[in-house]
């Protein structure tokens, strides 16, 4: 991938902000969930190549597959040791010793496991050993394995006027926009690392395949949908014709648990059944996924009716019956369209989901768009631009145009920490990649200070952006 060079300079100027400071920006939040951090495993989140706590090089060939069933979290995998291919499992724990808490030990199941992955472990050597008294090579995950941004940032600062308005205010346009620009190009350049590397250890189709989930759940279910991307990875579901494609989405999302057509519309009534005459015959194979624990923890709270993820289920399944011209002009850098790929993700449509806003609601008065613009501008920004703009950068050009999207609360109070009353505010907020900067800016130091603004060392450093 070619370097970005505005997104170069911010990171140097950020790192001189921060020098000499003596808490620097903090870490990684550890994930809260056993389910959260096999997904970001998975996808790659911590790289592919790993030293194990006995000093041995150890690359990861295949991730493998997502287990449905008992036994190690994935199947199907490769790895590389001491110059050796080792195929099998790999178990990951948030403990080392929840290998022997929860018995695996002893487990026949556990017997093919090449790998063992924990972020935890105790002070005295704690040895993975199967039934068989082999022991397998474990690896200690680590925070700094992660790539900068892999999870938001969940609080906001005060909505007050910042000190940086004062410097702002003397900076002529030219200057404000260049470095929010290069603030814009930095935040880019980290989604793009982020993907490159799912990329990497997927593929360039599943991982494309992967975001493009995420973006459909929106900020609060963007994590439920990653998992069921990668438990129902592409290769594995383009393959089935669309009833049986959508009873495994539906059904290993947990949906269709408990869900009665009783007293339902007709159309209503068709699609459940429709559904669950291929489920029924699927779902003991998924009994794992389905307990409560491996469920996906969908958050339905204050979600207007067009947001469901139940109808923006619908909306991926729609994507998959449409797969081949939604991914070829992100397939390779020299193709890309944006007016032809957005166009392929405007008109999909579905002929329950275009008029239902979950499985159980009554029929909308009249067919809404599965995707609309804001949606696919969200994937423009978070997928197709950070994937494509680095492998080749004249498109970066063409990112500059987009429009904005609809603000939220975290826009509204970088503008006000930023800009006050000044009228400039809304004016650096009329493209996307302005948004996008001013969002990285005030992530970067806003959210990272805690002294109410009085100490952060951002207002006396801005002088040095020329």
């Amino acid at each position: 991938m070619t370097s970005l060079p505005l997104a170069d300079r911010y990171a140097r100027f950020r790192s001189a902000v921060f020098s000499g400071v003596e808490e620097g920006l903090p870490g990684f939040d550890e994930p809260t969930t056993e389910m959260e951090l096999q997904s970001l495993w998975f996808s790659g989140a911590f790289g592919s190549e790993f030293t194990t706590t006995d000093g041995k090089a150890v690359r990861i060939a295949d991730f493998g597959v997502w287990n449905s069933g008992a036994g190690p979290d994935f199947n199907d995998c490769a790895i590389v040791i001491d110059d050796q291919t080792l195929r099998g499992d790999i178990e990951l724990d948030p403990d080392a010793r929840d290998w022997e808490r929860h018995t695996h030990g002893a487990n026949e199941a556990f017997n093919h496991v090449v790998l063992h992955l924990f972020l935890h472990a105790p002070e005295h050597r704690f040895f993975t050993r199967t039934s068989e008294h082999r022991e397998v090579p474990q690896v200690l995950l680590r925070a700094d394995m992660l790539p900068e941004g892999i999870k938001p940032k969940r609080r906001t600062a005060s909505a007050h006027l910042g000190r940086c308005a004062t410097p702002l205010r003397d900076m002529d346009d030219a200057r404000v926009q260049s470095i929010i620009e290069s603030a814009a190009q930095h935040r880019l350049e980290l989604k793009s690392k982020r993907l490159h590397r799912s990329v990497a250890a997927q593929g360039r189709e599943q991982a494309v395949y992967q975001a493009l989930a995420q973006t459909l759940g929106y900020r609060k279910n963007q994590q439920p949908f990653a998992i069921l991307a990668q438990r129902l990875p592409l290769k594995k579901i383009t393959q089935l014709d669309a009833a049986k494609r959508e009873a495994w989405l539906f059904g290993v999302s947990g949906f269709l648990e408990g869900v009665r057509s009783d007293d339902t519309e007709p159309a209503t009534r068709s699609y459940l059944r429709q559904l669950w005459s291929e489920w029924w015959k699927l779902r003991e194979s998924c009994g794992r996924w389905l307990e409560d624990r491996q469920l996906p923890r969908w958050k339905l709270n204050a979600i207007r009716p067009g947001n469901h993820p139940q109808r923006r289920l619908g909306a991926l399944a729609a994507m998959l019956r449409s797969w081949k011209p939604i991914i070829a002009p992100l397939a390779d850098a020299t193709r890309w369209s944006q007016a032809a790929w957005r166009e392929s993700l405007l008109v999909l449509t579905h002929e329950f989901w275009a008029t239902h806003y979950t499985l159980l609601s009554d029929v909308a008065e009249k067919p809404v768009a599965l995707i609309g613009e804001t949606r696919v501008q969200e994937m423009l920004a978070n997928v197709a631009y950070p994937l494509l703009v680095p492998e080749r950068t004249r498109l970066w050009a063409e990112y500059l145009e987009l429009p904005a999207l609809l603000d939220n609360q975290k826009v509204r109070l970088a503008v006000q920490r930023l800009f006050g009353d000044d009228p400039r505010g809304n004016d650096f907020r009329k493209k996307l990649h302005q948004q996008q900067g001013l969002l990285q800016i005030y992530e970067d130091f806003c959210l990272e200070d805690d002294s109410a603004c009085a100490n952060c060392p951002f207002p006396e450093r801005l002088k040095e952006w020329g």
